[in-house]
C-alpha cells in the first residue's frame, strides 16, 4: 500500500491525525515543506482542543491557499467536537464533516468518527445504548461503501482488498469498545475475535480494549496481562490499571517493575519453530537492518528481526542491525552503520536487506511485528536451499580490550569482498519509539584481503574512541535541530555478549555470497 494510503488510514485510526494524513506525504515529496507544516504538526500536539482550535484557525486564516487546507479543516472538525458537550452537538459535527465524502474517505471518515466518538472525553455522561448504535451505523456505512468501486477511486487494484480488509476490521475492534460500554461483554470480546480473525494487529489499542473486556469479565489475571502489554506502548493509562490489578492480585505493588520490565524484552508474538531444510547445503543467510531508535515505525521490523533471532539458529541466519539518525539522532550510530547504508543506498528506516537484495522498506508499530516476522522469514528460508559460493569458518577471542579472530575461506572469489562485523548481542537504550533493548547491534566493521594470513583484530578503546569522535563531529555539524546536544551516548562496548560475523559479497551485484557466526569466547 502506497505511503498516502497508509498514512491516511492511521489518521483514521487515531481520529484526528488527519493533519498528518494530508501534511506528511507532501513533506516526503518536498524537501523543504512550506512553514504550515510545523505549525500543523505543533497544532495537533496541543492537548487542550481549544488551544488546538484556536491554533487551527490562525493556521488557516493565515493560510487560505495552503494545499493542507483539507488537514486544517479535519483538525478544526476534531477539535469541535471534543469540545461539545452533548451527543447531538458531536452527531451534527460529524454529520457536516461527513457529508459529501469521496473515493477512500467514504471508508475512512466513518471509521474516524467512531473513533472521535468512542474517545470523547465526555463518553461517560452519553447515552451509552445510543453511542453503541451510532458507532454500529458508521460501522455500516462503511461496510455498505466497501461494496462500491467509488469507494476506491485512486487506490491501486492491487492494494484494494488489503485497504478494505484493514478498514473493517479496524472497525470489529471499534465495535468491541462499543459493546464494551454498554457492558455487553460477549459481544465485544465475539468483535475482539473477529477482529484478530481479519488478521487487525495487536498493538497498545488492541491489548487495552481486550484488557477492559477480561475484567468486565472478572478474568482479572488476563486482564492484568492485557493492560501490562498495552503499558508496553505507554498506551493512555494501561499502566496505572496494570499497576491497580497488579496490587489486587499479589497485595502489593511489589515486583510490577520486573513484570513490566520482562515484559518489555518478551516478544510481542510467538515466532513459527524453525525446521532446517534437509538439503541444506551450508548456505548461511545474511539479514541486514537499518533502523533508528527515534523511528516509530521501525519498531515492528526491530521486533520482527528479534523473532528472527529467536527462531532461527545463528547457524542458518546471520543477523546485523544499524542505527541511523532517522529521523531523528540515534547514539548507537557510528560510521559503520552510516557508511554500509551509503553502500546500499538506504535514507529511510526500517530498510531490510536480505542477502544483499530484496530491499524491503516500511514497518509499523509492535502490532505490526508478527506480520513483518512471517515477511522477512519468508525470504529467508527459500534462500537457505542455496549452494554457497564460498565456505567460510571463523573463530573469535577476547583478551583485555583486543578481539582476535580466525577466520577460513575455501576459495577467494573474484570480485568479491570479505568483512568482518563486530556485534554487540544487546544494548539497553530506551528512544522515543520505546524499544528499550536492543538485538545484534553493529560496533565495528571492516573488510579483509581474502590473500592474506586468515587473522584480524579488533581494538575495542580504540573502536570506542572512533565512534565517540564521530558523535561529536555529528553533533557539531547536525543542523536539523538548533544547539543539538547527545543526551547519552552509546559508543562504550561491552567486553562480553559479542559476537564476530563473517561474511563474503559481490561488489556488483551486491549478492552476499554466504555468512558465518562466531561468539567472541
Amino acid at each position: 500500500m502506497n505511503t498516502r494510503i497508509r498514512l491516511k488510514i492511521a489518521a483514521a485510526l487515531l481520529a484526528g491525525l488527519a493533519v498528518i494524513a494530508s501534511a506528511r506525504p507532501a513533506a516526503q515529496e518536498r524537501q523543504a515543506p512550506p512553514p504550515e507544516y510545523k505549525e500543523l504538526v505543533a497544532a495537533y500536539q496541543i492537548k487542550d482542543p481549544a488551544l488546538r482550535l484556536e491554533a487551527y484557525e490562525r493556521i488557516k486564516a493565515a493560510n487560505p491557499n495552503t494545499s493542507y487546507l483539507e488537514a486544517i479543516e479535519a483538525g478544526i472538525q476534531d477539535a469541535k467536537v471534543a469540545l461539545a458537550e452533548t451527543l447531538d452537538a458531536v452527531i451534527a459535527l460529524q454529520r457536516d464533516f461527513l457529508a459529501g465524502a469521496g473515493g477512500p474517505d467514504r471508508l475512512q471518515k466513518p471509521m474516524a468518527m467512531a473513533v472521535q466518538l468512542l474517545n470523547h472525553p465526555r463518553l461517560e455522561s452519553f447515552d451509552h445504548a445510543r453511542v453503541l448504535e451510532i458507532a454500529l451505523a458508521y460501522r455500516g456505512q462503511a461496510i455498505r461503501a466497501a461494496d462500491e468501486p467509488a469507494s476506491y477511486a485512486g487506490v491501486p487494484e492491487a492494494q484494494r482488498d488489503l485497504f478494505k480488509s484493514y478498514v473493517l476490521s479496524a472497525f470489529d475492534l471499534l465495535t468491541a469498545r462499543a459493546y464494551l460500554n454498554v457492558g455487553d461483554t460477549d459481544k465485544a470480546m465475539y468483535s475482539i475475535d473477529a477482529y484478530r480473525k481479519a488478521g487487525g494487529a495487536t498493538g497498545g489499542n488492541y491489548y487495552y480494549v481486550l484488557a477492559g473486556v477480561l475484567e468486565s469479565q472478572g478474568r482479572v489475571a488476563e486482564a492484568a496481562e492485557a493492560y501490562l502489554s498495552a503499558a508496553v506502548e505507554d498506551y493512555m493509562d494501561a499502566r496505572d490499571k496494570a499497576l491497580r490489578l497488579h496490587v489486587h492480585l499479589h497485595g502489593s505493588a511489589e515486583g510490577f517493575e520486573a513484570a513490566l520490565e520482562s515484559k518489555m524484552k518478551a516478544l510481542p508474538f510467538d515466532p513459527e519453530p524453525f525446521k532446517a531444510p534437509a538439503d541444506w547445503k551450508g548456505k548461511t543467510v545474511l539479514a541486514e537492518l537499518f533502523t533508528g531508535s527515534e523511528c516509530p515505525p521501525c519498531v515492528g521490523a526491530d521486533l520482527a528481526f528479534d523473532g528472527l533471532i529467536a527462531s532461527i539458529p545463528s547457524r542458518y541466519l546471520a543477523v546485523l542491525v544499524y542505527h541511523l539518525p532517522i529521523p531523528r539522532p540515534d547514539p548507537m550510530m557510528n560510521s559503520a552503520a552510516v557508511n554500509r547504508a551509503g553502500a546500499y543506498g538506504v535514507n529511510s528506516a526500517p530498510t531490510v536487506i536480505i542477502d544483499g537484495g530484496g530491499k524491503s522498506v516500511g514497518g509499523g508499530g509492535r502490532g505490526a511485528a508478527e506480520a513483518k516476522y512471517g515477511q522477512y522469514r519468508g525470504v529467508i528460508e527459500p534462500l537457505l536451499s542455496a549452494y554457497p559460493a564460498v565456505r567460510l569458518k571463523a573463530s573469535a577471542t577476547l583478551a583485555g580490550d583486543t578481539v582476535d579472530v580466525v577466520y577460513e575461506l575455501d576459495r577467494a572469489v573474484p570480485g568479491a569482498d570479505y568483512a568482518l562485523a563486530l556485534v554487540q548481542d544487546e544494548q539497553e537504550h530506551k528512544g522515543s519509539n520505546g524499544v528499550a533493548y536492543h538485538r545484534m547491534v553493529v560496533r565495528d566493521l571492516k573488510l579483509v584481503d581474502p590473500a592474506a594470513p586468515g587473522t584480524a583484530s579488533f581494538d575495542l578503546a580504540a573502536s570506542e574512541r572512533a565512534t565517540d569522535a564521530y558523535l561529536t563531529e555529528f553533533e557539531k555539524t547536525y543542523t536539523r535541530v538548533p544547539d543539538f546536544k547527545w543526551q547519552v551516548r552509546r559508543h562504550e562496548i561491552p567486553r562480553r555478549g559479542l559476537r564476530m560475523v563473517f561474511f563474503a559479497q559481490d561488489k556488483a551485484s551486491g549478492r552476499v555470497l554466504n555468512a558465518v557466526v562466531a561468539e567472541v569466547k
